[in-house]
């Protein structure tokens, strides 16, 4: 992960987008704290939907315990 600090990258904020794709995550970083993490549109909407998967999947276990029907029994 690179770091960045907010007067850099407010300086060279054209060219770090134009990087942004090529750097998984980008760490900002004010008075040597973090402050955010930037990251590429396309990885920004994977991870999303990564997140959407997990969730519907624990959905279903938690249904499991509250009596659901199992998913085994679904498939």
């Amino acid at each position: 992960m690179e770091v960045i600090g907010t007067r850099q990258l407010r300086d060279e904020l054209a060219s770090t987008l134009e990087r942004l794709g090529d750097i998984e995550e980008l760490l900002v970083t004010q008075r040597g704290e973090s402050r955010a993490v930037l990251v590429d549109v396309v990885r920004y909407r994977q991870l999303l939907e990564r997140l959407e998967y997990l969730e519907d999947t624990v959905d279903a276990l938690e249904g499991k315990r509250d009596g659901a029907v199992p998913i085994d029994e679904l498939i």
